[in-house]
C-alpha cells in the first residue's frame, strides 16, 4: 500500500512539473516577443535604409523637389532639381520641372540657357531633347524647337521626335551662277506642311506669301528669295535664303545702212533687227528709247539728219546705240 507521505510527494512532483511547464511557456512567449520585436526593428531598418536610398536616387530627388515646390519652397526645389541633373543629366524630368520653375519666376532666360546647355552636353539623349521641345512648345517658343532640331544629327532622336522636325524647304535652282534668261523656281518639302516666302528681302514668316506655284524670276539683277517651311504641328523651320542673279545678254549695236556720209539725194535707211528685239530710233540726235519711233521697215531720209538707233528686247534690255549722220548737198 502507498502511504500518505508518498501521495504528497507525487502531488508535489506534479506541481513542480506544472510550474516548470508554465515557466517554459513564459520563456517561449518572451522569446517570441523578442523575436517579433527584432523582426520589426529589422524591417524598420530595412525600410529606413530603402527610403534613404530612394531619397538619394534620381527619381527620389526629383520628387523631393516637386514636394518642395508644391510647398512654396522654390529655392529648395531648384537645388534639388539641379542635384538630380547632376545624378543623371540624360533624363528629362528634372529639366522639365526646373525649366517650368524658372518660367513661373519669369526667368525664361535661365530656362533657355539650361535647356540649350543640356542639348549641347547630351546631343544623343532623346530625353533631353524631349524635355526641351515640350517646354518650348508649352511656352510657345516654337522657333527654339526649330533651331535645336535643325542642329540634331542623331537619327533616333529625329525619328522619335519627328513631329517636331521642320526641315528647310528645298530650292530647285542653284544660286551660285548667273542666269541669262527668265527662270522658274520651285520650292518643295518632303513633309506635310506649308511653305512661305518673300521676294523683297524681308524675313519670311507665316504672314508672307504662301507658296502654291513656281516662282517666276523675270527681273534682271538680283532677287533674294527667303523661305520657311511650317509643319502640320505649326513649327516653322529655320529660314533659308538664296539670291539669284539674272543678267540678260546685251545685243550688239544695231547694223544700220547706209553709213554716215554726204549724199546728193534721198537715202533709204534699213536697220537689221535680231529675233527677240525691237528697234527704235530718233531723227533729231536725241537718245532713243521704247517711247521713240518704232522701226517697222525701211524709211527715207532726204535732209540733214542725225539718226540714233537702239535695240530693246522683251525684258527691256537695251543694246548700244548706233548713230548715223546724213548730210545732203544742194
Amino acid at each position: 500500500m502507498t502511504n500518505p507521505g508518498d501521495r504528497l510527494s507525487e502531488e508535489e512532483i506534479r506541481r513542480r512539473r506544472r510550474r516548470a511547464k508554465a515557466e517554459r511557456m513564459r520563456r517561449k512567449r518572451r522569446l517570441r516577443r523578442i523575436l517579433i520585436l527584432g523582426m520589426i526593428l529589422f524591417l524598420a531598418a530595412i525600410i529606413g535604409i530603402g527610403v534613404l536610398i530612394y531619397r538619394n536616387t534620381y527619381t527620389g530627388v526629383v520628387n523631393q523637389g516637386k514636394r518642395a515646390e508644391a510647398d512654396g519652397n522654390t529655392t529648395k526645389a531648384e537645388d534639388l532639381y539641379l542635384r538630380a541633373i547632376e545624378k543623371n543629366g540624360e533624363k528629362e524630368d528634372a529639366y522639365v520641372s526646373l525649366a517650368k520653375l524658372y518660367h513661373g519666376r519669369d526667368q525664361d532666360d535661365k530656362a533657355d540657357t539650361l535647356l540649350q546647355e543640356a542639348v549641347n552636353t547630351y546631343p544623343d539623349s532623346t530625353g533631353v531633347y524631349r524635355a526641351a521641345v515640350e517646354f518650348y512648345e508649352d511656352t510657345e517658343q516654337t522657333e527654339k524647337i526649330a533651331y535645336i532640331m535643325s542642329t540634331c544629327t542623331n537619327e533616333q532622336i529625329l525619328t522619335e521626335l519627328k513631329d517636331y522636325v521642320a526641315k528647310i524647304p528645298e530650292f530647285s535652282l542653284d544660286d551660285d551662277k548667273v542666269y541669262d534668261n527668265v527662270q522658274e523656281l520651285t520650292l518643295s518639302s518632303e513633309d506635310e506642311g506649308t511653305i512661305y516666302y518673300t521676294l523683297d528681302g524681308s524675313e519670311a514668316t507665316t504672314d508672307s506669301t504662301e507658296y502654291k506655284e513656281p516662282i517666276q524670276l523675270n527681273q534682271e539683277g538680283e532677287t533674294t528669295v527667303r523661305a520657311i517651311f511650317v509643319n502640320k504641328k505649326g513649327i516653322a523651320s529655320v529660314e533659308v535664303q538664296k539670291t539669284y542673279t539674272i543678267q540678260f545678254p546685251v545685243a550688239d549695236a544695231p547694223a544700220v545702212s547706209p553709213t554716215t556720209g554726204q549724199y546728193s539725194e534721198a537715202v533709204s535707211v534699213e536697220i537689221q533687227v535680231p529675233d527677240g528685239y525691237t528697234a527704235y530710233y530718233t531723227l533729231d540726235g536725241t537718245e532713243p528709247s521704247d517711247q521713240s519711233i518704232q522701226y517697222t521697215g525701211a524709211f527715207a531720209v532726204y535732209e540733214d539728219t542725225e539718226l540714233n538707233v537702239v535695240l530693246i528686247d522683251g525684258n527691256g534690255k537695251k543694246s548700244e546705240v548706233t548713230t548715223r549722220k546724213y548730210r545732203f548737198s544742194s
